[in-house]
């Protein structure tokens, strides 16, 4: 049911939607009060924003499952002091 003033009443679930999404994923950047009191397109913003950075890390993970997580081939490089060559202690 949707009135002159305000919005419907399916629009709540949209709202509280993001709230929780702005809230849960912004580790405590946000506040559920904060959310629900900033202005619309601010909202939107950020949560537009969220989205984009949640499917880059997903696509970023994605391409280091694809590569089996390794970012070197061969064996650790090894450093000279920890190859077995001691100096005798004088």
């Amino acid at each position: 049911m949707s009135t002159f003033f305000g919005l419907g009443s399916n629009y709540r679930p949209i709202l509280h939607k993001q709230i929780f999404q702005l809230c849960y994923n912004s580790k405590g950047g946000f506040t559920f009060t904060d959310v629900y009191q900033l202005p619309v397109y601010l909202r939107i913003y950020y949560f537009r924003l969220l989205d984009e950075q949640l499917k880059a890390e997903a696509e970023e993970m994605e391409k280091a499952q694809r590569s089996g997580g390794k970012t070197s081939t061969g064996p650790p490089k090894v450093p000279s002091f920890a190859r077995g060559k001691t100096s005798k202690p004088r």
